[in-house]
Order: C-alpha cells, then sequence, then structure tokens
C-alpha cells in the first residue's frame, strides 16, 4: 500500500509514497488507489485534508500527466493543502500543469520535514 497517514505536530497527513517509479506501469495503480482512497474520503464527509506526496527518483511522462491532473481534479474538493517533494526544475514545469488544470494548489519542498512541518501549519 503506498497511502499512509502519519501524524505530525497533532495533524493527519496522507503520505503517499511514489518514489523510483520510472514507467506507466509503474505509476498507473498508484493512481488508482489514490483515486480510490479519495472516493472513500468524499465519501466519509472529509473535506480538510493534507497530503504529502513524495515522487523521489520517478519519472513522470505521457499519459501520466493526464492521470495525475484527473486525480488533483477530483481530490481539489476534500484538500486543505498539498505537499511534494522530489521534484527537478522539469517536475516543478509538471507540476505548475496540474495545478493549473485541476486548479490545485500542491506545493513544492526539497524535503519531507519542511512539507510536514508545512502541511501542519494553520
Amino acid at each position: 500500500m503506498s497511502i499512509t497517514t502519519i501524524e505530525h505536530k497533532g495533524k493527519t497527513i496522507y503520505y503517499n509514497d511514489w518514489r523510483n517509479l520510472k514507467s506507466p506501469e509503474d505509476f498507473e495503480p498508484k493512481i488508482k488507489e489514490g483515486d480510490k482512497n479519495t472516493k472513500e474520503l468524499i465519501n466519509s464527509g472529509k473535506n480538510d485534508i493534507l497530503t504529502l506526496t513524495d515522487i523521489t527518483g520517478s519519472f513522470v511522462f505521457g499519459d501520466i500527466v493526464q492521470m495525475l491532473r484527473e486525480a488533483g481534479k477530483l481530490a481539489k474538493s476534500i484538500t486543505k493543502k498539498s505537499a511534494t517533494v522530489g521534484l527537478s526544475s522539469a517536475k516543478k514545469i509538471i507540476l505548475n500543469s496540474i495545478n493549473t488544470f485541476s486548479q490545485a494548489k500542491i506545493k513544492a519542498f526539497d524535503t519531507v520535514e519542511e512539507a510536514k512541518d508545512w502541511l501542519a501549519e494553520d
């Protein structure tokens, strides 16, 4: 399972471990798992979710970008704050595209600890 919850400074953060994914076949089950989790959270009535996605060492390309856009669009209504780590300059351009398309506001950080601290802020 690539999605776990972590507690940080009294806040629950949904952590997506998407490190070292190299192909669409690696990404697709992770995105589907995320979408399933998002739908369960929507059905539970939650609307203040904090998410952290680590894509260190992963390669995002092709159809995966569109799948990530759709996933971001789905999660937007229940997400209070979203952070990611592991982005190169090129990946930051892809993140900007995802943010624009899905109207998400995912913020990039250099380390997991920085991201968790930002997510835990009110």
